[in-house]
Parts: C-alpha cells; sequence; structure tokens
C-alpha cells in the first residue's frame, strides 16, 4: 500500500491562517490534527 505523501508547505501555510483565525491546535477538528494523523498512518 502507497503512503500519500504529506505535503509539509500546504500544511504550514493552512496551520499558519488557522492560527490567525483564532483555531484550536489539539482536537479532532484541531489545526494539528492532519500532521499527527499522517504521523500515525506512517508508523
Amino acid at each position: 500500500m502507497a503512503q500519500e505523501e504529506f505535503d509539509f508547505e500546504s500544511f504550514k501555510n493552512e496551520t499558519i491562517a488557522g492560527l490567525y483565525s483564532g483555531k484550536k491546535m489539539t482536537g479532532t477538528d484541531g489545526i494539528l490534527s492532519p500532521m499527527v494523523k499522517h504521523f500515525l498512518e506512517s508508523m
């Protein structure tokens, strides 16, 4: 099964925008969730 490549640059831009707009950092809908999901699935 091929792993999907994680687009860190897009993630970084979305995270910065989320921080400026007041989004939560943690939780299921937090801005760090996509990165954590990728790390867990790649293990």
